[in-house]
C-alpha cells in the first residue's frame, strides 16, 4: 500500500464521516492488501518449486542419458 492509499483512506469522503471511521477503513485496507500480498507470494513460492522440480527432472534425464553412454 503506497502512502497515497493510506492519505486517500484517511481523507473523509463525507461530511458525516468521523476519525474512528476513517481509522477502520484504513485497518481494513491494509489487511486486505496484506492478504493479497501473502497470496501473490504463495503462488510465486508455488511457481517457484514447480520450476525447481521440472529442473531437477530435465537434469536427471540427461544424467541418465550420459550414463548409458548417449549425448544428444
Amino acid at each position: 500500500m503506497t502512502p497515497a492509499d493510506v492519505a486517500e483512506n484517511l481523507m473523509p469522503k463525507s461530511a458525516t464521516d468521523d476519525y474512528e471511521t476513517l481509522l477502520k477503513s484504513l485497518i481494513a485496507a491494509l489487511e486486505n492488501a496484506k492478504e493479497k500480498e501473502e497470496e501473490e507470494a504463495k503462488k510465486k513460492a508455488e511457481k517457484d518449486q514447480l520450476k525447481t522440480e521440472k529442473d531437477k527432472q530435465a537434469l536427471a534425464q540427461e544424467d541418465e542419458k550420459v550414463e548409458n553412454g548417449v549425448i544428444h
